[in-house]
């Protein structure tokens, strides 16, 4: 590997005259040498692209595309990854920003042994008003088992925007739709996309490398499609997609263990149980009896780690 291998920041945007001015100062702020910035412009209809052309016009190394149609956003963002020239790429979503130095930082964690890199995230209204989430508890390698178990838990980041890719691996496994048991507009939102991206990945490496500070800024605000969450669209497409990829990748153990803590967090949601039939069909299962049962026993050894304060665990250590 080059000193300083040659970056690609990606940034897809649509409708963010507000946000994308700062983002983009954020990605000419980086420390590290070698790097260019593509815009992808998903067919603005307000300042966007008068803003975008203005820094186009000042740098040269920003280039520039527009879409002659709103492609949704999981298209827009593959457009990004084939215009992109670099041998790694770093997605940087327009609301959001990068740290100077996160380039910097993450390129030579990159070796050939790690499918990724991944950084705690700043969320909040500012970065002055933010707080650090996803925190790993060291720097340094860990395997795809316990990552899964991370992003499961709610300790690492689902976003994109929080790794560092190779290029070759986003191309390759940058999809926007899956064949889930209950169809899910993926394409539209890229709830599932987003995380399939780093479980996909991860699948061709021994390990992924954990960054304990925050490298990047998710600006929490009511335009944000996670903060959005319409009709739940964004926690279904979560769900749909990591009960398809551990189903398939891993056998029913770790998917029972996955969905039972699903089923008790849309019975919090909904205030009443759902059938564990109709739930376990809707996201791979038979309903069968048999899991039926998996799911009401995992459902207990969940409620008894929480009250224990014990991290979960759904890929153990053999299923690696």
């Amino acid at each position: 590997m080059t000193p300083f291998p040659f970056v690609s920041i990606l940034i897809p945007v649509y409708n963010r005259e507000k946000y994308i001015a700062e983002c983009i100062e954020s990605a000419l702020a980086q420390t590290y040498p070698n790097f260019e910035i593509v815009i992808v412009d998903n067919a603005s209809s307000d300042r966007t692209q008068e803003i975008c052309r203005d820094f186009l016009n000042r740098h040269n190394n920003i280039r520039f595309f527009i879409n002659q149609e709103n492609v949704g956003p999981v298209k827009n963002w593959q457009r990004c990854v084939h215009e992109a020239n670099g041998q790694f790429c770093k997605i940087l979503f327009s609301d959001d920003l990068l740290l100077p130095d996160c380039l910097e930082i993450m390129v030579p964690k990159l070796t050939n042994d790690i499918s990724l890199v991944c950084s705690a995230c700043l969320i909040g209204g500012s970065p002055l008003d933010s707080v650090i989430r996803y925190q790993a508890p060291r720097n340094g390698k860990i395997s795809r088992g316990q990552f899964i178990n991370m992003l499961l838990n709610g300790d690492a980041p689902v976003s994109p925007g929080a790794i560092l890719i190779r290029t070759e691996d986003l191309i390759q496994n940058l999809y926007d739709s899956f064949p889930t048991s209950t169809l899910q507009p993926f394409s539209s939102h890229g709830a599932g996309p987003d995380i399939m991206l780093s479980l996909l990945t991860m699948e061709h490496y021994l390990f992924v490398y954990t960054l304990t500070d925050p490298l990047v800024f998710f600006r929490a605000h009511p335009d944000s499609f996670t903060l959005q969450n319409a009709n739940n669209a964004v926690s279904e497409g979560y769900r749909a997609a990591i009960s398809f990829y551990l189903k398939t990748r891993y056998g029913d153990k770790p998917w029972a263990k996955y969905l039972s803590l699903q089923w008790m967090v849309e019975a919090r949601r909904i205030r009443k149980i759902p059938s564990p039939k109709k739930f376990l069909k809707k996201y791979e299962g038979f309903g069968s009896f048999m899991e039926i049962c998996s799911l009401l026993k995992a459902s207990v050894v969940h409620l008894l780690n929480r009250i224990l304060g014990n991290k979960l665990v759904f890929i153990s250590k053999g299923e690696d």
